[in-house]
């Protein structure tokens, strides 16, 4: 009874309560008898555990029979699996070992490119030799190209072939191509010149992947700005967009050509800085803060009479270069106003302090880079040279590097700030135009490498941190731009044909439609009226599914490519007459994850144990719960995700709680220091809706030669064990009794997990992308042949460089056709460990009718709606089999693919992690699930889905899981018998009128609901229900439930989240169908082109963002044709559209407007409708936040007495104003993750709503600032060239700008693009 949950009034209140009653009685009868009903009922609770006994013995029973989980675990028992202990250090050190020698092949690739590069710049060659290249922009690699392109001089005829190890991009392997961005000259003699010497690399680049066939992309990105890249393959692009790639703002190409820099940007806002010098100095910084990367600190300052932080949260102090800084100094870019004189003065002075307390010996907090020095000063003028203030704080010794921005066209001014950069190692430059800004301030780079450059044999290789192969970086914020414009031009298309409707229509369905604001508003978002909330969730879901990517690549994760590069720099070894020293660019290549993570193959750390990688400044390189994407574009942060951020402990009560064993880890992480730890934690699942607390062991170890750790977790229990279990293939060949091993496969369906390799070969990679079927079906039968080798090696380390001409023959693999077939990767253990997983689970044979088994096993015969039997195995296969007579009806007109083609991820699956963590619950337990979106699913095509784990167990202590095994059921098939249980008394053989109504789930007193261990409705009497949280439907009764411990609120943070920001709108240019509107549309339209030029380039800032995303991509394409269909007119916004726009892309979204939602009233005079306010969206923009969540976790301990699970019986007393209340009982479900709960429904109390929807965490001005300033731990890298004694005799140090080719080539751009858009239309 110590769950039962009462509140009992005192007699007097009783009496009150009589009396008031029976006046009541007097006055309205019913009331008093929903009252003295209500009063009466008492809850069912002994039927109640009866029915939840009878439900969980029947589906228990008929899973086990019908998925064969006897047979499946005696097979792996007789099969002789035996467990292991898991070695986490010895295991760790071995995945380090092959990472580290995968990342010095990667070093030596990119050296040698280097030393070939160095040597080839010398050659000296004729200007007038035509330079032969092939150009990426201007390729013709397939016939079905016009043959007027073809015929075009720029183009040329090259063999592309898709290749599945550039994730199916069509290449070729015999040359390179070259990029040459479109700002820059593609014809400047000194461009020719470098795309002539660099033909030299093409031997290089070859026979590199010749000797490591892991490389991905190589490339050399030349200071000049084209980029030389292998293999070569078309720079696909949309017609429209232009090309803004400059591999001169690649991390990796800005890492690789200086050392880390701390830098103070000064930005003149006095009184003369206004109009066009003020957007020109603004870009400027833009474009230098584009420069900077992770290990680089900053901070800006606004100078005129004073000179104060630009961010005020940044006080005193430079900030890391992350992209969540970079994105507050730009958004407060924005704001900035000009006024008063300015104080060079002052704001020398402040920013000299600055570094010298950076700089200072006593810093140990690893801020700061404590290497480069640099002060960039941005003005349209100085009245003097300031020698004083540099002797002082600068001289002798030239610490800081001064680099000084002129903006304006006048020549007299150029004087002093020239002076200021000559004199302290800097570099001056003259800005006059928008259009050369982005080459002005790529000047300063090669100023930084200077040391470097004159040291020559330095070479220092750099690793960046992860990021996306996007063409450039400032698209993240165009991209959501678009998808903004592409919102309010469908909306504005919709509103069109809403005016047409309006215009046209008179049918009374229609009238009646136009008047449900809620009908208006769906149309005004989808095109359609009376859509259903499953329609509406099916629009959403194909939204979804477009993901973008790299030139359209298939198959990447989550549409982006994530990826670290390796880049050493290219010095110049010309001797000169003039002291001189010259970059010549960057050569390196790219490392893709997925590579890395090969080499820390899954299987080996078991199910829910997972690898990760950290760098140097605490950020995640990869790690499970690494979440970059938000809406299918990438998010604001996406490449600065601290370790901190992924692992929540289970202490952590409070955003942000610094916990000190894991700060801790994340230190041993930095230091690249051997860890073993252990941490209670939590995890989330399921897009952030359950979660797990265990304890994790934490290994980790350094990967020399890197500034990365890798580092493995494991379970606690479970985890210190595997099974161990292989057939060795050679005896199965050897023993004729055993014949094809191939017939292990031979009953029902199977597949393997996708993303493993259990064998590959490593060239001849352009035939079509094998799936690891038939990849295995291949290798298998290969094995069965005399002469079969393993090859089992991962990697191996680089050759010596000591080794002889003869030593280095016999290791470099020999490249014939015939070698290259042989010359494969195939996983011994993996491989092995399948087989024998394939002959345990070889049991779902057809010929065997799945009725006899379960009257084998005395089971009743009713199925209640299984349609498929399933196991998945700790080696990644998954077999099943389908029951005819169910699935034939469902899945055979379904156009959803079958459940197991989707989910065959075996370890790496939700229903396969749940089954596992359940088993210490209940070992006897099926754990069930439905989709979160059933309610707005076809009904016929939503499944149930249980899984139950199979364990190796030798003793209580020593278990591991072996595999899952599981059925499908329909769905409503399950609620049928479910309710078919509950609807009668359990005392009757069936429904009649012995039975009680009142006592059963028929009644309308009484609503009975399953839910699983987090809260999640399975089944009720109302199909609308399934998939939802119960609190969202029982608020105070989920409470409550929480009070009695059936559940435990567990609170998640996220810090990775974003949060959308609703923008200022404009409203919409008018566009009138008249001769001198159609000129107003014509220069609206050369307008349009401009803007979107000039947004691409990122020039859009420099205007309000909302008219440049209007006329660039909002509600009309500039190249359609006029319309009179709408009038626009200007004025303010005051429509805000139904619970925030932006969520229409949220899959677990219904898109039903609430009741909460303001909308303007219709008027009763239809002709008034639409007004223009329906036209617009809430605009929006993404930020980083942080948000929380409560989650729930079924505590099943709690639901016992005795041993026996017993009802929790509980009232919600006197919650309404008649004083009635509301009684419930709950119970277990036996050999299930499911409870049963029954609610008394008649007295009508308030409910309040419980979502799990995670919520921003409130910051105020201080917290926030302290988030944006909380600097963890991290380590310098440690190369540091920033002085050479010899550089003061470089006398080059800067010039004037001018309207050059660069400037040339993007105007000449816009023109053409105009044209080319009135040639089209």
């Amino acid at each position: 009874m110590r769950h039962k949950v009462k509140w009992w009034c005192s007699l007097s209140l009783v009496q009150h309560r009589t009396t008031v009653v029976f006046i009541l009685f007097s006055l309205f009868p019913t009331l008093l008898g929903v009252y003295t009903q209500e009063h009466d009922f008492n809850m069912p609770h002994q039927e109640v555990e009866l029915w939840a006994r009878k439900i969980g013995n029947h589906i228990f029973h008929l899973s086990n029979a019908f998925a064969l989980y006897n047979d499946i675990k005696d097979n792996f028992r007789t099969g002789e699996a035996t467990l292991q202990e898991n070695d986490g250090l010895q295991l760790v050190k071995e995945m380090t070992s092959d990472v580290t020698n995968m990342m010095k092949f990667k070093v030596d690739a990119v050296n040698r490119i280097m030393n070939v590069a160095e040597e080839a710049s010398l050659d000296k060659y004729k200007q007038e030799e035509p330079v032969d290249y092939y150009n990426a922009k201007r390729l013709n690699p397939s016939p079905d190209i016009p043959q007027e392109a073809i015929d075009d001089k720029n183009y040329r005829n090259l063999s592309l072939l898709s290749n599945i190890h550039f994730d199916g991009i069509p290449i070729n392997e015999s040359v390179s191509s070259v990029h040459v961005p479109t700002n820059v000259y593609a014809k400047a003699p000194d461009v020719i010149n470098a795309i002539r010497w660099s033909g030299r690399l093409d031997r290089t680049f070859k026979s590199n992947y010749e000797l490591d066939p892991t490389l991905s992309w190589q490339y050399f990105g030349s200071s000049t700005g084209f980029l030389r890249q292998y293999p070569a393959s078309e720079w696909v692009m949309d017609e429209k967009d232009p090309d803004l790639y400059d591999a001169r703002l690649r991390s990796w190409y800005i890492q690789a050509a200086s050392s880390p820099k701390d830098m103070v940007i000064l930005l003149d806002v006095s009184g003369s800085m206004t109009g066009l010098r003020k957007e020109i100095a603004i870009h400027v910084v833009l474009n230098i803060l584009e420069t900077l990367n992770e290990n680089d600190f900053v901070n800006i300052f606004n100078f005129s009479t004073e000179t104060t932080e630009l961010v005020s949260c940044f006080n005193d102090s430079l900030v890391q270069a992350n992209m969540e800084n970079i994105g507050e100094f730009k958004k407060a870019l924005k704001t900035i106003e000009t006024k008063e004189i300015a104080n060079f003065s002052k704001a020398l002075i402040k920013a000299f302090e600055l570094l010298q307390r950076t700089n200072s010996q006593y810093n140990k907090s690893g801020q700061g880079s404590q290497c480069n020095q640099a002060i960039m000063l941005v003005t349209d003028g100085a009245p003097d040279n300031y020698e004083k203030i540099f002797s002082t704080y600068n001289w002798p010794h030239f610490q800081v590097r001064v680099f000084t921005y002129l903006i304006g066209r006048e020549e007299k001014k150029k004087r002093d700030l020239s002076w200021m950069a000559c004199a302290n190692k800097g570099y001056f430059v003259q800005v006059t135009t928008l259009a050369e800004v982005r080459e002005q301030v790529l000047r300063y780079i090669p100023v930084m490498a200077r040391p470097m450059v004159m040291y020559q044999e330095d070479h220092h290789h750099i690793w960046t941190g992860v990021y996306a192969d996007v063409a450039d970086p400032k698209q993240i914020e165009w991209l959501w731009e678009v998808r903004e414009g592409k919102r309010q031009r469908d909306r504005t298309e919709n509103y069109q044909k809403l005016q047409k409707i309006v215009k046209d229509s008179s049918s009374p369905a229609i009238i009646d439609a136009l008047r449900d604001k809620w009908q208006v508003e769906n149309f005004l978002r989808y095109g359609e009226f009376s859509l259903s909330s499953r329609s509406i969730a099916r629009i959403k879901a194909a939204k979804m599914r477009k993901m973008r990517g790299r030139r359209g690549a298939p198959g990447l994760k989550e549409g982006y490519r994530l990826m670290t590069s390796v880049a050493v720099p290219v010095f110049d070894r010309k001797k000169t007459s003039m002291k001189t020293a010259n970059l010549l660019g960057v050569a390196g290549t790219d490392v893709p994850i997925r590579e890395i993570e090969k080499l820390v193959p899954p299987y080996k750390l078991g199910v829910n144990g997972y690898s990760f990688m950290v760098n140097s400044n605490g950020y995640v390189i990869y790690h499970p719960d690494l979440r970059p994407v938000f809406q299918d574009i990438l998010k604001p942060n996406y490449n600065s995700v601290d370790f901190a951020e992924v692992e929540l402990t289970d202490y952590e009560n409070e955003a942000r709680a610094n916990d000190s064993e894991l700060l801790e880890l994340r230190k041993d992480l930095v230091e690249q220091n051997a860890a073993e730890r252990m941490m209670s934690v939590k995890i989330h699942l399921d897009d952030m809706k359950r979660v797990v607390q265990r304890k994790q062991k934490y290994f980790a170890q350094k990967i020399s030669g890197t500034p990365f750790s890798l580092g493995i977790a494991m379970p606690e229990g479970y985890g210190k064990y595997k099974v161990h279990g292989q057939i060795e293939l050679t005896r199965e060949i050897q023993d004729h009794r055993a014949g094809d091993v191939m017939n292990h496969f031979s009953t029902g369906n199977w597949t393997l997990h996708p993303d493993w390799v259990y064998c590959e070969y490593k060239y001849d990679q352009h035939q079509e992308d094998q799936s690891p079927e038939a990849l295995i079906n291949e290798f298998l039968s290969r094995a069965q042949k005399p002469n079969w080798k393993w090859r089992s090696t991962r990697t191996r380390p680089p050759p010596d460089p000591i080794m002889n001409q003869a030593q280095h023959k016999r290791w470099k693999p020999s490249m014939g056709s015939d070698e290259r077939r042989d010359n494969y990767y195939c996983d011994k253990d993996l491989v092995q460990s399948l087989l024998f997983d394939a002959r345990a689970t070889n049991v779902y044979s057809r010929k065997v009718k799945i009725e006899d088994k379960i009257k084998d096993r005395n089971t009743s015969s009713q199925n209640f709606g299984i349609t498929t039997a399933f196991v998945a195995t700790r080696s990644g296969l998954t077999r099943w089999i389908d029951n005819p007579s169910e699935s034939s009806s469902s899945n055979g007109n379904s156009k959803e693919p079958h459940f197991m083609k989707v989910h065959n991820r075996a370890i790496d699956e939700v229903w396969y992690k749940r089954a596992v963590d359940y088993y210490k619950e209940d070992q006897d337990a099926y754990v069930y699930s439905v989709p979160f979106d059933a309610a707005t699913r076809d009904p016929d095509e939503v499944l149930v889905t249980a899984t139950r784990a199979i364990f190796v167990e030798e003793n209580d202590y020593r278990m591991a899981p072996a595999a899952v095994v599981g059925v499908t059921i329909k769905h409503r098939k399950f609620v049928d018998f479910f309710k078919n249980e509950t609807y009668k008394c359990p005392s009757y053989p069936s429904r009649n009128s012995s039975c009680k109504k009142a006592k059963t789930c028929e009644s309308k007193s009484l609503n009975c609901y399953l839910l699983d261990d987090n809260g999640f409705i399975i089944a009720s009497e109302n199909e609308d229900d399934t998939g939802k949280f119960f609190g969202t439907l029982e608020g105070t009764i989920m409470e409550s439930l929480v009070q009695s411990e059936v559940y435990k609120k567990i609170q998640i943070f996220d810090y990775q989240a974003v949060c959308l920001d609703t923008q200022e709108k404009n409203s919409m240019a008018s566009i009138l169908t008249t001769p001198i509107q159609t000129l107003k549309w014509f220069a609206s339209w050369v307008m349009g082109n401009v803007f979107w030029v000039l947004v691409k380039t990122q020039l859009y800032t420099l205007w309000d963002p909302n008219e440049a995303w209007a006329y660039a991509q909002g509600q009309w394409d500039p190249n359609a044709a006029p319309t009179d269909e709408v009038t626009y007119s200007k004025g303010p916004i005051n429509y805000q559209s139904a619970f925030g726009e932006y969520q229409e892309m949220l899959p677990d979204e219904a898109g039903i407007p609430t009741e909460d939602t303001k909308h303007p009233e219709l008027p009763d005079d239809i002709g008034d409708f639409p007004s223009l306010e329906l036209a617009y969206i809430n605009k929006t923009h993404p930020r980083p936040c942080d948000k929380t969540v409560y989650l729930y976790k079924l505590q099943s301990k709690k639901l016992k007495q005795d041993g026996l699970y017993k009802p929790v019986k509980g009232k919600l007393s006197n919650c309404h104003t008649n004083g009635c209340g509301r009684p419930f009982s709950v119970q277990k479900v036996i050999s299930t993750n499911l409870i049963l709960v029954a609610v008394n429904s008649l007295c009508p109390c308030e409910s309040r709503k419980v979502d799990i929807e995670p919520v921003e965490v409130e910051h105020n001005e201080t917290t926030s600032c302290n988030r944006l300033l909380m600097q963890h731990y991290r380590k310098r890298p440690q190369s540091c060239v920033n002085y050479h004694p010899d550089e003061h005799e470089i006398k080059l140090c800067g010039g004037a700008g001018s309207l050059g080719p660069s400037s040339v080539a993007l105007l000449t751009l816009l023109l053409a693009h105009i044209y080319n858009s009135m040639m089209q239309s």
